[in-house]
C-alpha cells in the first residue's frame, strides 16, 4: 500500500473512531448552513418601517403614502405632524426613514413653488438604510411622474403628446436583488474555509512531536504524499458541503448562475485543496496545535471581510490590498460571483490558476520544511 493510501486509511480510521473530529466534519458544517439559511431565507427585508411627516394632506400627499405602504419591503408605521417625532421613532427602532411631504406638494405646477420631499433614513445599518431609501426614492418618483398631467392642469394635455424618454435597468448577476443569493454566495464558502483551515490543522497537529513534524515524516516515509492523504477526506468534505450548498440556493431557492455552476465546483476543490496546503504550512512553521488553530482562524475568519465582496478594498492601503491578494478566498469569491454573470472561462482560469498556484506556494513551503525536520530527527 503507497504511503498515501496508508495515510488516507488512517485518516478515515481516525475520524470513523473519534467523534468530535467527524461532527467538526459533518455535523458542525450541516447546523452553520442550516442556521445561515433559515437566516437568509426570506430573501430581502420585509416591512421597513417609514414615518410619514404629512404637511400638506392633499390628494397628491395621500396618493404617495399609498404608493409606500403598496411596496412589500415597505411599511408605512405612523403618520406624525412633526419631523421631531418622526426622527424619535427611528431612535426607538419603530422606524428606519422619514418622508417629509411638504405643504404645497398638491397645488398646480403653476400656481406652486417647486416642493422638495424630503427623506431622513438612519445609516448605522448602512445596507438595511440604503434599500429603504433606494426605495422610497423610486416608489415617490414613480408616483410624482403618474400625478404630473394632473398637476400640469389643462397643460398636461400637451405633456402627453410629448413621448417621455425610456429608462430600463437590468441587473445582471442577481436580478431580484435578493440578499440571500448574494449573502448565501459569500457566507457559505467563507464558513467552510474556515471549518476546513481548522479540522486540517487539528489533523496534522495530532503528529506533533516537541513542536516537531520530524518523527512523523521520518515514520511515514515520503511526508508530503502521507500528508496529502490524511487531508483528502477534509478537502473531499468541504467540496461536497460547498456543492450541496450551491444546489440549495438554485434547485431550493430557485436562483441560478448564468455561467457553469461546474466551475464553480472546480474553485471550490481549488479552495479547499489551498487551504489544507496552508494549514499544512502553518502547523510545520510554528509547531504548536493551538497557534496553528489560531492563525488558522485569523486569516480564514477575516478573508471574507478582505474579500473585497463585502467591504471595498479598491483605495485601501497597500498591505490590505495585499492581504486580500494572497488570501484564497478573495479569489474563489471572485470566480464564483464571475459565474453568476457567466463570464468568458479565460478569466474563470486567471482565478483558478491562482488558487493552484496558493497551493503550490503553500503546500512546497510546507513539504520542503517537513523534509528539513525529516533530516533532523533522522
Amino acid at each position: 500500500m503507497s504511503v498515501f493510501r496508508r495515510a488516507l486509511a488512517a485518516e478515515l480510521a481516525h475520524l470513523w473512531r473519534d467523534r468530535f473530529d467527524l461532527a467538526l466534519l459533518t455535523l458542525v458544517p450541516l447546523v452553520c448552513l442550516v442556521v445561515m439559511g433559515g437566516m437568509l431565507s426570506q430573501g430581502s427585508p420585509r416591512g421597513l418601517g417609514v414615518v410619514i411627516v404629512d404637511q400638506d394632506r392633499s390628494a397628491a400627499s395621500r396618493s404617495i403614502v399609498r404608493a409606500i405602504g403598496a411596496v412589500d419591503a415597505l411599511k408605512v408605521v405612523d403618520d406624525v405632524s412633526g419631523l421631531a417625532e418622526g426622527l424619535s421613532a427611528i431612535r426607538r427602532e419603530r422606524a428606519v426613514a422619514v418622508v417629509v411631504l411638504p405643504s404645497g406638494l398638491g397645488g398646480r405646477r403653476a400656481d406652486a413653488t417647486p416642493r422638495t420631499i424630503e427623506i431622513f433614513y438612519q445609516t448605522a445599518f448602512l445596507s438595511t438604510g440604503a434599500l429603504t431609501s433606494a426605495l422610497l426614492q423610486a416608489t415617490i418618483t414613480a408616483d410624482l411622474a403618474r400625478q404630473a398631467p394632473e398637476d400640469a392642469g389643462v397643460a398636461g394635455v400637451a405633456l402627453l403628446r410629448v413621448p417621455l424618454p425610456g429608462v430600463e435597468v437590468t441587473l445582471l448577476g442577481n436580478p431580484s436583488a435578493s440578499l440571500e443569493w448574494y449573502l448565501g454566495l459569500l457566507i457559505g464558502p467563507a464558513i467552510l474555509h474556515l471549518l476546513i483551515a481548522v479540522t486540517c490543522a487539528a489533523s496534522l497537529g495530532r503528529e506533533l512531536v516537541d513542536g516537531s513534524m520530524g518523527p512523523w515524516a521520518v515514520r511515514v516515509g515520503a511526508p508530503a504524499a502521507a500528508a496529502a492523504g490524511r487531508l483528502v477526506p477534509h478537502v473531499v468534505v468541504g467540496t461536497l458541503w460547498l456543492c450541496l450548498w450551491h444546489v440549495w440556493l438554485t434547485i431550493g431557492q430557485g436562483f441560478a448562475f448564468t455561467g457553469a455552476i461546474g466551475l464553480v465546483a472546480i474553485g471550490g476543490l481549488l479552495l479547499f485543496v489551498a487551504t489544507a496546503a496552508i494549514a499544512t504550512l502553518l502547523v510545520t512553521l510554528t509547531g504548536e496545535v493551538a497557534t496553528s488553530l489560531s492563525a488558522s482562524v485569523i486569516y480564514a475568519g477575516s478573508a471574507l471581510a478582505y474579500s473585497g465582496a463585502s467591504l471595498p478594498i479598491t483605495g485601501g492601503i497597500v498591505v490590505a490590498r495585499i492581504w486580500s491578494a494572497i488570501l484564497p478566498l478573495t479569489h474563489y469569491v471572485t470566480l464564483e460571483m464571475d459565474q453568476t454573470i457567466g463570464v468568458d472561462i479565460a478569466v474563470w482560469a486567471r482565478q483558478a490558476a491562482i488558487l493552484a498556484l496558493a497551493a503550490l506556494v503553500a503546500g512546497g513551503g510546507a513539504t520542503l520544511l517537513l523534509r528539513r525536520q525529516a533530516r533532523r530527527s533522522a
